[in-house]
């Protein structure tokens, strides 16, 4: 426990420490009349060699975690391993680092870096968000999350650089970069429908119509009772985007286990800063009016909460699309602590970070107290001692 939270807070803190090191040294180039400091400043290339560190000695983090180290170790071992479905560019890449003789913290580490690269690429041009972007990522779920499911975190990174493919109109790189996606991840052909989401147009935004879409979905997601008939038509589309092996989770005979009663820290606290961040909204929008990046961002996190409060009491595996959202609320959660730090709203500031920032600590104290398995996802271990 003391390790975990030694690694966690320590991390989280050295990185947005980097963060904030290099956001005011552009601020102070700025002023005198510069332009921006390059996306490889020793800050950023500093906080991207901690995460890898940090992330490639990890150990025994979750099953899917264990489940990528057997598949890689048996296919230095033996040549081949058990399954077959893997995406063909997951596959490549694993095939290539394990004939090549690499430690498996080499091949973990080459995700990691992927992971925050991208992160910090697609956020090259508000390095103010970078402080925290790292408090966030460690201090909230992100982290454990990612550390465990290594493919889909990779895209969800991706799609945040992505967004700004759509703002552009720049649809064939779009297509190529979705692409590449899919062969990570097939549940990653929903890029294809997500690119219309920022350019489908609306009514003037007005906070009351975000409220009434969450509430919908949450009313709705308490009693999902009502999507018992979709189950029976799933399975092919669950086979599409990569889940045909889970098809039995969706026959309707075996729903019984699916449908509960999800109501927690975790499904509250993101519900939670999503209506603060709506209502603060117009404002972050007229301090980063020049961001045409950033109505999109919000448009994609708002369809994120309510997509998985709308699925919240059903299978994981019906929530699992949505999360390729997931970062793009990250995102969203730190152009709002951003808002709040500069103006100076103290109480509402403490109140956002306390529904982002709890959940390591939180987690660590439960997996302590009533440790599950030996796969602990929340503690710290690594193979170094």
């Amino acid at each position: 426990m003391i390790l975990s939270l030694i690694v966690y807070t320590g991390t989280a803190a050295i990185m947005a420490w980097l963060g904030a090191h290099v956001s005011r040294r552009e601020q102070r180039l700025k002023t005198s009349g510069g332009g921006e400091l390059p996306f490889a400043s020793w800050e950023i290339l500093a906080a991207i060699l901690i995460y890898v560190a940090v992330s490639s000695v990890r150990w025994l983090t979750s099953w899917d975690y264990n489940m990528y180290y057997g598949y890689f170790v048996s296919m230095q071992s033996l040549g081949d391993y058990s399954r077959e479905n893997f995406e063909p560019g997951f596959a490549l890449i694993t095939n290539a680092m394990a004939r090549a003789g690499c430690h498996f913290s080499i091949y973990f580490a080459f995700w990691a870096i992927t992971q925050i690269g991208l992160l910090f690429y697609a956020l090259r041009h508000r390095k103010v968000l970078l402080p925290w972007l790292a408090l966030c990522i460690f201090m909230g779920p992100y982290y454990i999350f990612w550390m465990g499911f290594v493919r889909q975190s990779v895209v969800e990174c991706l799609f945040v650089l992505m967004i700004e493919l759509i703002v552009r109109r720049k649809f064939w790189y779009y297509l190529l970069l979705s692409l590449v996606a899919i062969s990570i991840h097939k549940m990653c052909v929903l890029f294809l429908p997500l690119y219309l989401v920022p350019l489908i147009r609306v009514p003037k935004a007005r906070p009351w119509m975000a409220y009434a879409l969450i509430a919908l979905c949450f009313v709705l997601g308490s009693f999902p009772q009502w999507i018992q008939w979709i189950f029976d038509r799933i399975g092919s589309i669950a086979q599409v985007l990569g889940y045909g092996h889970y098809y039995r989770l969706f026959m309707s005979n075996d729903l019984e286990y699916a449908f509960r009663v999800a109501i927690g820290p975790a499904r509250l606290f993101p519900l939670f800063t999503c209506l603060l961040i709506i209502w603060y909204y117009p404002s972050i929008r007229k301090m980063f009016s020049h961001d045409r990046y950033l109505p999109a961002l919000f448009r994609f996190s708002v369809v994120y909460i309510a997509y998985i409060n709308l699925l919240a009491n059903t299978t994981q595996y019906l929530i699992r699309p949505g999360e390729l959202m997931r970062s793009c609320f990250l995102v969203m959660v730190c152009f709002l602590l951003h808002y709040l730090w500069k103006e100076r709203k103290w109480i509402p500031l403490a109140a956002v970070a306390f529904l982002n920032f709890y959940y390591v600590y939180y987690e660590i104290a439960k997996a302590f107290i009533a440790p599950r398995s030996i796969y602990t996802p929340e503690l710290y271990h690594t193979f170094l001692f």
